[in-house]
């Protein structure tokens, strides 16, 4: 065995605490292992021969590892491990499942020195090659343990990742070449190994985006989901941040590296938590030319799917818009075909008939029917009438056609998208806050973290703490006090914040004003009421200078009063 293989041996071992042990009872005698290369065959084995498979697909302590150490204890060993030897080895290693088994009769070995959890019987299993390094054997190995774990479902997503990353190595060493993710399937499959393509091909991306940088989340057990959105959000950040070639020499790969290391400890991982990590951080890096709450927009996963059906709202409009033409269009074709008597005439008629009954036909004679056929009807102007009116196409009828009465509900739905979100579809989100704000006659004031487009205006299905706290950071920033704001982190994350207890108390008159100030409208709890009271100067000036606060800030310090008021309205 190569010295990485036994220093790799030797880690999996020390973690699955079932290093090499020595029985120190006076009754037993060593034994060395012997050679079974040929069949398959029970044989009795000691601890001492055994060894975990380095490659093991479970890296971590089995979450039932106590209630199946609690029944080896009572039972003693129900299910016999399968084994194989490398040849030239002087020890025995598990074949497909049985690692955490082995460690539970080493513990209780320790704790009782009874002889009946030293000695185990195994079924052998030979050998796949005249090798010890025998890509076959190995992945004969690998496979059992994947699929045995599977059966138990017990591995988590990063665990088994590795193990099918394992599996494309050995592959790829048999094969001669590299493997696509739909190949690697197949050849699986080969196997008995069973996984979709489209799961290998995000399990590499987890193992390449993720695992270097919160290798901790990921084998505590970080699942499906909260994995697909963080990929997710890679993709956005990742497309926002080439959209914007500003000249800077931090690469997104930092970015993304330093947002993500820096939450490996957190239990439990929050995407959301994250997620305002990265456009903190993607915001700094661009030097304030794009705000938070643009980036977050461009970013959030649920922002995005607004964004999406804003642009296929258009689509349908369009549609609609055409089949209502196409509609009115053959109705105009069929009231060409008909004579003009016969509008004339339908038009001062009804539309409905009034038919005989079944009952009268039936009242009818047979004989007396070929007579009335026959003669002449006593109000013929009437009976014309009739038959004209029946002969009009029902395409003339006033009640409303199935393509009239789906344009309002569509037409509607675009209305509430635009009254909740604030959002056309056809324009960028970007494009529509520099036309609103030239509209309002802010552009100056349509810059930093939380550009502002209106003072007033809210839309009740955006997130208002986001665009707060991005506002407090914007005013604290001019003041240099952008320390003391501190993002609150809650369950859901809200983006709230309030304002730290500075060291020391602020000397500076107009910094303080603006901290109280600030303190008044934190958002972390809605219900604070000290009061906060400013010097005039900061406000208006004077006739010998110009107003501490400047224009843009003012106007943000406006904009934020009014969500606070907004979110304290709705408490």
């Amino acid at each position: 065995m190569s010295s990485k293989n036994k220093k790799l041996a030797e880690a999996v071992a020390r973690n699955l605490n079932v290093a090499p042990m020595a029985n120190s009872s006076s009754s037993h005698t060593a034994a060395t292992a012997a050679h079974y290369s040929a069949t398959s065959q029970y044989i009795t084995v000691t601890l001492d021969k055994l060894r975990p498979y380095e490659h093991n697909p479970r890296k971590t302590r089995n979450p039932n590892f106590e209630m199946i150490k609690e029944s080896i204890r009572r039972r003693g060993l129900d299910h016999k491990p399968n084994i194989t030897q490398r040849p030239g080895e002087p020890f025995y290693i598990i074949a497909d499942g049985g690692n955490t088994r082995i460690q539970a009769l080493k513990e209780l070995f320790n704790e009782t020195q009874d002889q009946r959890f030293w000695s185990i019987e195994c079924q052998y299993k030979p050998w796949k090659g005249d090798t010890a390094d025998s890509v076959e054997a190995e992945l004969d190995l690998l496979i059992g343990h994947l699929i045995e774990n599977d059966t138990r479902a017990d591995l988590t997503f990063i665990e088994k990742a590795l193990g099918i990353q394992q599996a494309k190595e050995y592959y790829e060493k048999k094969l001669g070449s590299s493997l696509s993710a739909r190949e690697l399937s197949i050849e699986l499959e080969k196997d008995g190994y069973i996984i979709h393509y489209t799961m290998i091909a995000k399990m590499g991306r987890c193992i390449e985006f993720l695992y270097p940088y919160i290798p901790d989340v990921l084998f505590n057990g970080l699942g499906n989901s909260p994995i697909d959105k963080l990929l997710a959000i890679r993709n956005n950040a990742l497309e926002v941040w080439q959209q914007y070639q500003f000249e800077t020499d931090i690469t997104f790969e930092a970015i993304w590296e330093n947002s993500l290391s820096r939450c490996n400890d957190d239990n439990p991982f929050n995407v959301k938590t994250f997620q305002d990590a990265l456009i903190n951080e993607m915001t700094d890096a661009l030097e304030g030319k794009v705000s938070y709450e643009m980036l977050y927009m461009e970013v959030d996963l649920d922002e995005r799917k607004f964004q999406k059906l804003a642009k296929k709202q258009r689509e349908i409009d369009e549609q609609t818009k055409h089949s209502q033409q196409d509609v009115e269009k053959f109705q105009q074709q069929q009231l060409d075909k008909i004579p003009p008597e016969t509008k004339d005439t339908s038009s001062s008629t009804s539309s409905t008939t009034v038919m005989p009954s079944q009952a009268e036909k039936s009242t009818t004679p047979s004989g007396d029917e070929h007579s009335q056929i026959s003669e002449k009807p006593e109000n013929p102007a009437k009976n014309d009438r009739t038959l004209q009116t029946e002969s009009v196409p029902p395409l003339l009828n006033t009640e409303p056609t199935q393509a009239d009465s789906d344009v309002e509900p569509v037409n509607n739905l675009a209305q509430q998208f635009a009254q909740n979100y604030g959002i056309t579809p056809g324009m960028s989100i970007q494009a529509q806050r520099e036309q609103q704000a030239v509209a309002n006659g802010l552009e100056f004031a349509c810059t930093g973290r939380q550009p502002v487009a209106d003072i007033w205006q809210i839309y009740p299905s955006r997130q208002h703490k986001a665009e707060a706290y991005s506002l407090a950071l914007d005013i604290a920033e001019q003041f240099g006090l952008d320390e003391f704001v501190e993002h609150i982190v809650k369950e859901p994350v809200d983006y709230s914040f309030q304002m730290k207890v500075p060291d020391k108390e602020l000397e500076d008159e107009t910094r303080r004003s603006i901290y109280e100030l600030l303190s008044m409208l934190q958002t972390h709890d809605l219900t604070y009421s000290d009061a906060c009271f400013m010097d005039t100067a900061l406000l208006l000036g004077s006739a010998e200078r110009e107003p501490k606060i400047d224009d843009t800030t003012l106007v943000k310090i406006f904009r934020l009063i009014r969500l606070v008021r907004h979110l304290r309205a709705a408490v």
